[in-house]
């Protein structure tokens, strides 16, 4: 297996290197920030907020205010960053895809007596896995995306249903 991996990176160029690189990433982040929204989700359903009978609405809002600015914006700042990354792995499999012709026109002009068949061979690989990489990256990223941002929205609402029933009690 190792063989096969290791015969994976050399014909995908560098640019693939460059793709792994940026899944790990991407993909980092995205578990990084669904473990901490799970996080907030969990402090909100307990509801666990220092609401007292003596305090003020505005006091009750403040306290929800900066819970949402401390906990929730942490996740909601991640998420377009996350978006651009997993914008940019199609495009970097792009990139290897335009890279791996450029080796096979070079393969094609080549006026060399070898056979220039192991050079158009060598650009037709790297372009193939490059692509694929990049969409295999990018696929499910976008799924996970749009599922965490799907996820926010709803704490975000959850959050404001708390607000809303606290200050209805501390009338």
């Amino acid at each position: 297996m190792f063989i096969e991996l290791q015969q994976v990176l050399h014909q995908g160029g560098p640019i693939f290197i460059g793709l792994l690189i940026l899944c790990v990433g991407l993909y980092t982040m995205l578990a990084t920030t669904w473990f901490g929204l799970a996080r907030v989700k969990r402090e909100v359903s307990a509801g666990d907020f220092d609401v007292s009978e003596y305090q003020s609405r505005r006091e009750i809002t403040r306290d929800f205010v900066v819970f949402e600015l401390d906990r929730l914006a942490w996740v909601e700042r991640r998420l377009p960053f996350i978006g651009i990354l997993a914008a940019a792995a199609p495009l970097t499999g792009l990139l290897g895809t335009v890279s791996g012709m450029l080796v096979t026109f070079s393969g094609l002009a080549s006026s060399t007596v070898a056979q220039p068949i192991d050079k158009i061979s060598v650009g037709i690989s790297e372009a193939l896995i490059t692509t694929q990489a990049g969409l295999l990256v990018a696929i499910p990223a976008a799924f996970l995306l749009a599922m965490l941002r799907k996820q926010t929205q709803s704490t975000h609402a959850n959050l404001q249903r708390h607000l809303h029933r606290s200050l209805v009690s501390a009338k």
